[in-house]
């Protein structure tokens, strides 16, 4: 991987021979507004176009932020609509092994990505790979 951004609230990597694209939180985040959140997202996904990913990692075992009701809309609304534009297939979330079993999970179909959460970076890699 490579690091193509990094400030003290998340830094971002990529793997360009594998089209991987990888979001981190830092620590310094959990100070962040939910504006400063959303353009966190949009920076990242951003790298996506630039990097042409078709695969996405975020790390979010170190997230402190609390998102407002309102993000699940502008999620669904605003963010996802650039995954879907960049071609983005598969999305694997790292999270302790403690929030798994409260992780929506999304398979795969013609019109969305699929979207994955695991415990090991490692499983979440060979999962993005096959």
């Amino acid at each position: 991987m490579m690091q193509v951004f990094t400030n003290s609230n998340y830094s971002v990597s990529v793997d360009e021979s594998l089209n991987i694209l990888r979001f981190d939180w830092e620590d310094g985040h959990a100070g962040m507004s939910y504006e400063d959140f959303q353009e966190a997202c949009c920076n990242f996904i951003g790298y996506g176009f630039e990097y042409q990913a078709k695969h996405i990692v975020i790390d979010v075992r170190n997230f402190q932020l609390q998102l407002p009701p309102e993000f699940p809309a502008w999620q669904r609304d605003e963010h996802y609509p650039r995954y879907f534009k960049l071609g983005i297939q598969k999305v694997a979330y790292i999270m302790p092994e403690t929030a798994l079993v409260h992780a929506k999970e999304i398979p795969a179909s013609d019109d969305h990505f699929a979207l994955r959460n695991f415990a090991d970076p490692a499983i979440a890699n060979r999962w993005l790979l096959n």
